[in-house]
């Protein structure tokens, strides 16, 4: 016999914008199971600092808690979702302030940026190097290449996503591309 958890959990992802527009938490929560994980990915490949990650996926969370009632149906709620998340990561650029250089630098123990256990992994110089590159381009660069590489997303979503036409989308993939195939180049 399934509960209603279960149930909840088979449903797609517009059913669950339709029920927790209704009030339904367990349904919301069902959408923060299926897409924090992958926001949380997103933001930490955009922000350097975990306070500021966890604060951006909450409040994230939040605005869409908020907004159920606005979401058109014109995009996908992964989409939208993105979407209010890299505004959150924007709000979080304009507030940021320089953050000491702890001991904890060279902490191999956490879990990696790429989703890869560290020690057996992403301890490698490759992802280290690559992760370094990444942090060197501009955010909207950054954003769009782990938009498409990390996430799958087509150039109209992540236009969506970052508030751009899909052309500018696709030149901001592609230059981050170039700088990262240009810095990457000792590991060709």
């Amino acid at each position: 016999m399934r509960t209603e958890s279960q149930a909840l959990a088979d449903l797609g992802d517009l059913p669950l914008i339709d029920l927790a527009s209704g009030g339904d938490l367990e349904a919301f929560d069902v959408l923060v199971a299926r897409f924090g994980p992958r926001l949380h990915g997103y933001a930490r490949r955009m922000l350097s600092d975990e306070c500021a990650v966890q604060e951006v996926v909450q409040d994230s969370f939040v605005a869409a808690w908020r907004g159920l009632g606005t979401f058109r149906r014109d995009s996908s709620v992964q989409t939208w979702l993105f979407a209010i998340c890299s505004r959150k990561i924007t709000d979080a650029y304009r507030k940021r302030a320089p953050l000491p250089i702890g001991d904890d630098i060279d902490d191999h123990t956490a879990v990696s940026t790429l989703g890869l256990p560290y020690p057996s992994v992403s301890g490698g110089a490759f992802v280290d190097a690559l992760e370094a590159s990444l942090a060197t381009l501009p955010p909207r660069q950054r954003a769009a290449w782990l938009l498409r590489e990390v996430e799958g997303m087509a150039y109209q979503e992540i236009g969506e996503v970052l508030t751009l036409g899909a052309g500018a989308a696709r030149g901001h993939y592609t230059r981050a591309r170039g700088a990262l195939r240009e810095s990457m180049r000792s590991w060709q």
